[in-house]
């Protein structure tokens, strides 16, 4: 266990020392690139200069400096330049001598920060330098952290479940293999919206408000499958303790109710046929039958019905939806397996939900069955 946690811990601190190597690197030649543009909107909008002091003070989103050709500071908006000593010396004044732009990043003799220097000649006598601090934004460190520490949690998940004996080795090779999969695609969704929020490419503030509102909807599903993943691990390394008559039917009435709302987005009728009862816990009923009936909907035709047949101590959910090609159907209540991914992930799915309803009835030493007819519905049964 502890090789494991120290090989992930060394992951970790190597992703998060590459994002901040890929971010710096990134943030810098774009700067470079917005100074560059900058100093030729100046040069080419202010053909003749007259009072350099009054020039300089009508731009405050960056740092100004004009240089005389002898490399005395004749203007800046940011220092007084009566302290200020002769640039001549300096990497960018000495590179403007033979190229159209003169470059350097060090850290500032005036603010102590690390600066991006670009500098042109404005005319035969004169040159403007532009300057800006390289910081890395807290913002940016938040968005960056946030998909890292929830990859960390799922591996963390992932020790205190699959770490007891060699057996369970295989199966963390493989649960390590879905989990990287199913988050690859939300998280590269968080970082690159992120980036472009902090980048500043993105200005519009409804655009910048919807990338947000993905980000949110991103880090809801990681949040959702960590929580399915959560749940799992209890049902598969807890026993049953307050075994009690479960009245399956109080149950899925309760289901049918707390899901109405999304049934009734495709007009899909929700159905309770029967009574029953079983031996078990109130709450993993609850969530197995909760995860067969939202199937159901999501799966579901528009105008289609969800039925929840029950039968003394037999639970079927029934649909009319698209079904399941009968290849696939032995393989439904692998963790992650999925049919169809795109139309899965459209529709919200974690890929772990009949994975859940598998394990609550092994937990409680019921059987699950399956019949489906591609195109034309599914029909599910545990039997306890």
């Amino acid at each position: 266990m502890k090789k494991y946690i120290l090989l992930i811990s060394i992951a970790i601190l190597i992703l998060l020392s590459l994002s901040l190597y890929w971010f710096s690197v990134n943030q810098t030649n774009t700067i470079r690139s917005h100074l560059r543009t900058t100093l030729n909107a100046i040069v080419a909008s202010e053909p003749q200069i007259t009072d350099y002091t009054e020039f300089v003070d009508r731009i405050t989103d960056v740092r100004i400096t004009i240089i005389d050709r002898h490399g005395v500071v004749l203007a800046d908006n940011r220092a007084d330049i009566m302290v200020m000593d002769n640039r001549s010396d300096r990497p960018e004044f000495i590179a403007v001598q033979t190229a159209e732009y003169g470059e350097d990043i060090r850290i500032s003799a005036t603010t102590g920060t690390r600066t991006i220097y670009v500098m042109t000649a404005f005319n035969d006598e004169v040159y403007i330098r532009l300057a800006e601090s390289v910081v890395l934004a807290p913002n940016f460190l938040l968005w960056l952290l946030m998909p890292i520490l929830l990859l960390a949690l799922i591996f963390a998940i992932f020790l205190v479940v699959f770490a007891k004996n060699k057996q369970t080795e295989d199966m963390r090779s493989e649960f390590v293999a879905n989990v990287s999969h199913e988050l690859k695609t939300p998280l590269t969704s968080v970082k690159g919206f992120a980036e472009l929020i902090q980048t500043g490419l993105v200005t519009d503030k409804a655009t910048i408000k919807e990338y947000q509102s993905k980000i949110v909807r991103q880090s809801d599903r990681l949040l959702a499958m960590i929580d399915d993943i959560l749940h799992l691990s209890k049902l598969e390394h807890t026993k049953a303790k307050k075994l009690v008559d479960v009245d399956t039917k109080a149950i899925a009435c309760q289901v049918n109710e707390n899901l109405k709302i999304f049934a009734d987005e495709k007009s899909i009728t929700l159905q309770v046929v029967g009574n029953g009862k079983i031996r078990a816990e109130f709450d993993s009923i609850y969530e197995m039958l909760y995860n067969l009936v939202d199937n159901g909907i999501k799966y579901g035709k528009r105008g289609g019905y969800v039925q929840t047949i029950l039968d003394g101590n037999k639970i079927t959910v029934k649909d009319n939806g698209i079904g399941i090609p009968q290849s696939d159907c032995g393989r439904i209540f692998e963790r992650f397996y999925r049919v169809d991914k795109s139309r899965s992930v459209e529709r919200g799915g974690t890929g772990l939900g009949l994975s859940i309803v598998k394990h609550t009835a092994k937990k409680y030493r019921g059987k699950v069955s399956i019949n489906s007819v591609l195109g034309d519905g599914t029909e599910i049964s545990i039997s306890f």
